[in-house]
């Protein structure tokens, strides 16, 4: 864990030093961001650390389970650095859809719908002795994002 540590202090200083653009557009219109819509417009850095831990999310006939550790969902645009990390250690990771037209998505360092980046960005999952699952049952759909970019809207 020590050295997950220090690979996280060392992205996070990198990420303040490299510096951002800005774009104060907000997506080309003066009415700042909408709903389910994540716009950064400088240097952001989401870190999520887990040792010995648990982390669950479960949906049931129709349910969804959405799960972000360290993450952006929705309409993400960041005009300039970005880190997102997950370090784990000695620990579980799940999502779970079980029953009809349930839905479980999982994203870890990750962004999802329709991304826009121009800049620097740095997205890491470290998991040492760690379990990291996403399981669908009975007509059931789970979506798993890991230190990625998605865009996919539709994908839920």
């Amino acid at each position: 864990m020590k050295s997950i540590a220090l690979f996280t202090l060392s992205l996070i200083a990198t990420a303040a030093m490299a510096g951002a653009s800005h774009n104060n557009n907000n997506n080309n219109n003066n009415n700042g961001p909408q709903a389910s819509e994540v716009v950064i417009n400088g240097a952001s850095v989401q870190v999520t650390a887990l040792a010995n831990s648990g982390v669950g999310n479960k949906a049931d006939n129709g349910g969804k389970a959405t799960q972000n550790l360290a993450s952006n969902a929705g309409k993400v645009e960041i005009n300039g650095a970005s880190v997102q990390v997950v370090a784990a250690a000695s620990t579980g990771i799940w999502n779970e859809a079980n029953g009809n037209n349930a839905v479980a998505v999982n994203n870890l360092a990750s962004n999802y719908g329709d991304v826009t980046i121009n800049g620097l960005s740095v997205q890491v999952a470290a998991a040492l002795n760690s379990g990291i699952s996403n399981v669908a049952y009975a007509n059931s759909r789970a979506v798993q994002n890991i230190s990625s970019n998605n865009g996919c809207t539709t994908c839920n």
